[in-house]
């Protein structure tokens, strides 16, 4: 989007009434495409058709722009649910915000960590209070839920709309929100496990072998390994921009220099971070198909290796969602072709028990169905439940499936 100098208040004419609006969808639409950090002030400025001097006018720096695009557009969600009294109106609300403002579920889960502490909280404290609608809609549609089991669901139905952030789907509206409302709608209706079983997998065939060794196992690996856990660690807790090589070689007993003989630049780290991901989700997505018994076994395969991925490395799993943006842009274009893949895959058995989904409508339930374990393992709040395996299972394979075959 580009808007003429001459209509857009330059060189002596009328500014617009929207200006400030213009200026916020431009920046999200930069933040979302090229990260924060590699977005400049200047870069906004020059898709809107103004000089710089005149975007400060209206923004003291770049991290307001960022604050205010993601608090402006999570502010009209959470009203929009606020006003709702049933479930059905709740998840209608979702679909709607979620698709009205589509990208900012990535952009606040990418850039959070460059936001200032205060909106750190504000943001989590917004987060927190929708989950809290959604629990309570749920619990009022199914009384029999306890508070605990009725706010894991929240978390997993908002789960569903932030998914539409992390791809490019296109489905004609009403179709996409009907599409979003019959997930939310059966993943609310899960029928949780009940027992006393434990938080690992309940089977040994599905845990997944480590791609790359934790800290605490890192010791007697290679010293490539060993930088490349690290680097997932860093990258995961304090974003890619803010890691140093030097914190990098620090965190392995080494200096900054001497992770070079490894690696030629820290960006070949994050590549390689992403690529080993990637290889261990072709590696259980294939192991899932080849050992299935039928198609269903088949996706419960997929899901339950994905879990269990998603807890063992819950570092790379935040890598890979947030930080892509700072690969080269042509490593980038191949990882995302690489993952399209992967989601592709799952999508074809998915249709295999789902004959009534297209393609299109296939990789949105499956992007919602791993949504939900991406959000979950990443809720610290959450992780006390005691057989939460077993309920993302569950959860995940209702968002898919109506019922088992």
């Amino acid at each position: 989007m580009r808007v003429n100098a001459a209509t857009s208040g330059e060189n002596g004419s009328a500014r617009p009434r929207n200006r400030k609006e213009v200026i916020l969808r431009t920046a999200t639409e930069h933040f979302l495409r090229n990260g924060y950090h590699r977005t400049s002030m200047v870069d906004i400025a020059a898709t809107i058709g103004i000089t710089s001097t005149a975007l400060y006018r209206h923004f003291t720096n770049k991290e307001e722009l960022l604050t205010r695009s993601v608090l402006d557009g999570l502010d009209e969600i959470i009203e929009g649910i606020a006003r709702t009294e049933s479930l059905d109106e709740l998840i209608d609300s979702l679909a709607h915000g979620a698709l009205a403002h589509r990208g900012m579920s990535a952009l606040w889960q990418r850039e959070f960590r460059y936001l200032s502490t205060e909106t750190q909280a504000l943001v989590m404290r917004k987060l927190v209070g929708a989950a809290a609608t959604a629990q309570a809609a749920i619990q009022r549609a199914r009384p029999e839920l306890n508070h605990d089991d009725a706010e894991f669901l929240g978390w997993c139905v908002l789960a569903v709309f932030e998914s539409v952030s992390h791809h490019q789907v296109m489905l004609p509206a009403q179709e996409f929100r009907v599409l979003l409302r019959t997930v939310a709608h059966r993943v609310a209706a899960t029928e949780l496990p009940t027992g006393a079983a434990g938080g690992e997998p309940e089977s040994a065939e599905h845990t997944i072998d480590p791609v790359i060794p934790m800290p605490h196992e890192a010791s007697g690996t290679s010293r490539r390994d060993r930088l490349i856990a690290a680097a997932a660690l860093l990258f995961s807790e304090r974003g890619y921009a803010s890691v140093s090589i030097d914190d990098i070689g620090a965190a392995v007993g080494i200096t900054g220099p001497s992770v070079y003989y490894h690696f030629r630049r820290k960006s070949d780290l994050l590549a390689e971070i992403i690529d080993r991901a990637a290889a261990a989700t072709e590696h259980y997505t294939a192991v899932s198909i080849d050992d299935a018994d039928n198609p269903v076994d088949s996706l419960e395969r997929m899901l339950r290796y994905y879990i269990s991925f998603a807890f063992t490395h819950r570092d790379l799993v935040r890598v890979a969602v947030s930080e892509l943006t700072h690969l080269p842009a042509d490593v980038a274009a191949g990882h995302r072709a690489r993952q399209r893949e992967g989601i592709m895959t799952w999508a074809r058995a998915l249709q295999a028990v789902r004959p009534d989904l297209d393609e299109a409508a296939a990789r949105v339930v499956v992007q919602a169905a791993i949504m939900i374990v991406n959000d979950v393992v990443r809720l610290p709040g959450l992780m006390w439940r005691p057989r939460l395996h077993d309920d993302l299972f569950a959860a995940g394979m209702a968002a898919q499936v109506t019922q088992r075959t």
